[in-house]
Formats: C-alpha cells, sequence, structure tokens
C-alpha cells in the first residue's frame, strides 16, 4: 500500500475554520477537540477519497501529520485608542483571548496524538497595531470618518518565521528519503512550489487541497492534482448540527447523493466522512 504524508499550513487551514465557522455555525462553540475532528476527517478524505476525476484509487498508509504553526501571541500591550470617557487607551492580554486558548488547547491535543508532528516557528512581534484592510478601504472611500475609528478596526501586527522554511525542508526530506509515495499539501498560496517541483522530480504525487479555494493556472502547473476538502461538511459532522445558513448543494448531501464508486463498482451513499472517521477510531481502540 502506497504511503501518503498529510502537510497542513495552519495559518491558512485555521483562517478557513474560522471563517466557516463564522458563516455556518456561529451558534455552536468551536473547541479544539472539535478541531481535531475534522483534521482526522480531512485526512481519512484524502487517504479513502477521490481525485477530481471521480475515479476511485487504491487507499493510501498514512505516514504522519504534520502540522506547521507558531506559539500564540501571548504578550499585553496597550490598545490604539481610548474606550468612550477615557483620556488613555487601556491595555490588551492576549493570553485571555478566546483565540489564544484555543490554540494552545490545539496544540496540546496534537502532540497527544499519534502520528502527527507538530512544527511550530515563531512569531515576529512588530510591535504595532495596524488598520484593518476592510476599514483603510472606508476611509479612502469616505464611507467611515477617521473620528469614528475604534479598537476593532485594528489589527496587532505580528508576522510568522521559519513555517515555510521547516514545510519546505519537510517536503524535501520526504521526497530525498522515499519515505511516502504522496504528498498532500493543505495550504492556499504559491510559497510551497520550489520545494514541490523537486518533490514531483523525485517522483513524488503531489496534491493540493485549497479548501474549496480558487487555485491559479500558474500554481496549478506546479501539482499533480486538486483534491478539496469541505470544511462546511466537517464541521457539521464534528459539531453534531446542519449549517446553517446550508449551502444549496446541502439538501442533496442529506439525500444521500450517490459519491462516486467504490471498489466493488456500487454506489456509495450517506456521509462518508463521519463513517471514515467513526472507523477509524474504532481501530484505533
Amino acid at each position: 500500500m502506497k504511503k501518503a504524508a498529510i502537510l497542513i499550513d495552519a495559518g491558512f487551514f485555521m483562517q478557513r475554520v474560522h471563517a466557516t465557522h463564522r458563516k455556518h455555525f456561529a451558534e455552536h462553540e468551536l473547541t479544539a477537540q472539535c478541531i481535531m475532528k475534522v483534521i482526522w476527517s480531512m485526512v481519512l478524505s484524502h487517504l479513502n477519497g477521490k481525485r477530481q476525476s471521480q475515479e476511485r484509487r487504491e487507499p493510501l498508509e498514512l505516514y504522519r501529520i504534520y502540522f506547521y504553526d507558531c506559539p500564540p501571541l501571548d504578550i499585553q500591550t496597550r490598545l490604539p485608542l481610548p474606550e468612550p470617557g477615557n483620556k488613555t487607551p487601556g491595555r490588551k492580554n492576549f493570553k485571555l483571548e478566546k483565540s489564544y486558548i484555543l490554540r494552545t488547547e490545539l496544540h496540546e491535543e496534537l502532540r497527544k496524538t499519534r502520528k502527527t508532528a507538530l512544527r511550530l516557528g515563531n512569531l515576529v512581534d512588530n510591535k504595532r497595531w495596524q488598520l484593518t484592510t476592510f476599514s483603510l478601504d472606508a476611509l479612502m472611500k469616505g464611507t467611515k470618518k477617521w473620528d469614528e475609528l475604534t479598537n476593532d478596526d485594528f489589527y496587532y501586527d505580528i508576522k510568522q518565521k521559519q513555517v515555510d522554511i521547516k514545510l519546505g525542508m519537510d517536503i524535501t526530506t520526504l521526497a530525498y528519503e522515499k519515505l511516502v509515495d504522496v504528498i498532500v499539501l493543505v495550504a492556499g498560496d504559491s510559497d510551497f512550489v520550489p520545494a514541490a517541483k523537486h518533490a514531483r522530480i523525485k517522483g513524488i504525487d503531489f496534491i493540493l487541497d485549497p479548501l474549496r479555494q480558487n487555485v491559479t493556472p500558474s500554481l496549478s502547473e506546479h501539482i499533480d492534482g486538486v483534491q478539496s476538502y469541505s470544511l462546511i461538511s466537517g464541521l457539521a459532522d464534528a459539531l453534531h448540527v446542519e449549517p446553517d445558513p446550508a449551502p444549496d448543494w446541502w439538501e442533496a448531501r442529506k439525500k444521500g447523493k450517490p459519491r462516486g464508486k467504490n471498489n466493488s463498482g456500487k454506489r456509495r451513499y450517506g456521509n462518508t466522512q463521519a463513517e471514515s472517521a467513526k472507523k477509524h477510531q474504532r481501530n484505533k481502540r
């Protein structure tokens, strides 16, 4: 059986998870355990899934999951603007933020999970607040005035370091040491292209999962295929609820629309992501 490594750019992955959660599951709490269920569902969909041609391929054996991230920001700093009625800006403790707690708990879950490698880079603190793109556009268009700005119009400026380097080194090692036959990269930019080129030269089948985001033609030429996972389905399975609002295709999914053929030539019906996750949990026991 061929082996596959699943490489996840956490910055991109978590951004897509939060965006999907806000849009379709805002009434339900997002926990580290829930995100772990989504990760395993995504991994299993790649190990057992279909290509864009809809043709079934042989199942893959998991070599390892690589999760590339940085420790969450843990500083205290002054806010950019004073609250109404105050003359000086208040202080913000990032350790008390839900995002800090969620990321910390997720990292702990990953460290405890078998066949999972947590690759942590570093955060560079630029020690400044920046206007969000949305707020800056509003100011330039005149739809917002300077005296209408609040602290919600700013974000704290930090940059990730060494994450792309670690990802590129792992791709190179996996390819040159012939540790796997397939690499699935969950990412949304072209920073990995040089490493992907080398991996393909060594005979690696390089698959990109952009999580239903568009892939540019210039990016497509450097990969062997696109296999995109549905975060809406994954979060619905993990939270045991239906998306609200539901996408157009949701009703067809509920009715058990055919999802391709299995090895026996028969159609597959139902919630394959949830079924695969349950099967994996039984095998672990």
